[in-house]
């Protein structure tokens, strides 16, 4: 059986839980597995992925996605890179 999404606009999803906040977690645990301190490292993902849900909440739609634009990490389509601040004519 194949599942089908509802609305084309939905974000990625694992299970119930998005995809950014299965990336933070799963991020926090493999970093436990590799250093031995598993219990301690879960969670802290569990505390820093409940605190990036709430952020979002929080937050305009594309907020990441323009702190990301803003520090140089992600290239906007159609917008001059993010360290010229000043436009001469």
């Amino acid at each position: 059986m194949t599942r089908i999404v509802r609305y084309i606009d939905d974000p990625v999803s694992f299970f119930f839980w998005d995809i950014d906040k299965v990336v933070v977690f799963a991020t926090f645990m493999v970093m436990g597995i590799l250093t031995d301190t598993l219990t301690y490292l879960i969670v802290i993902g569990v505390i820093l992925s409940f605190t990036l849900s709430k952020v979002k909440q929080s937050r305009a739609e594309g907020f990441f996605m323009h702190i990301l634009y803003w520090f140089g990490f992600y290239k906007l389509r159609g917008c001059p890179p993010s360290y010229i601040r000043e436009f001469v004519e």
